[in-house]
């Protein structure tokens, strides 16, 4: 499960997310999205509290929120991923879309070509991030 731990953590940009449960998150990830496990703590069998997951050259660490400061733990009735889209640009975004589909996975903004240069769309994860899969136009 380390093969590329050490490249994996030391992207440029990884966005760790706090999430109730990380063993759930890691399935969701793993199972509807197509995400390789890099690394988790503790090592082995669940429950973990940290994960580290890749998607091609995007990682997500995936963190108990038991591990979140004071200053970023929230209620349990409010939305963790509030207000939060973390981009992965894909090869074909439209091959995405239909695994996600038949996945059953909440699709918040459907796909489409934007005039920004991209087709995208946006899901939700369990702890309600937004995840926007994109490829550029043309």
């Amino acid at each position: 499960m380390r093969e590329n731990a050490v490249t994996d953590e030391l992207a440029v940009v990884a966005p760790e997310l706090f999430v109730r449960d990380v063993d759930a998150s890691i399935r969701f990830y793993v199972d509807a999205l197509g995400f390789r496990v890099a690394r988790t703590d503790p090592p082995g069998d669940a429950p973990h509290s940290f994960a580290v997951l890749t998607l091609g050259a995007a990682v997500f660490m995936l963190a108990d929120e038991k591990l979140a400061g004071p200053e970023m733990r929230g209620r349990p009735e409010e939305r963790r991923g509030r207000g939060i889209h973390v981009r992965v640009m894909v090869p074909d975004v439209d091959a995405m879309h239909q695994r996600v589909r038949t996945q059953g996975v909440r699709i918040v903004m459907p796909l489409g070509d934007r005039s920004y240069g991209l087709r995208d769309f946006i899901i939700e994860d369990p702890d309600g991030f937004g995840v926007r899969f994109a490829a550029p136009l043309g």
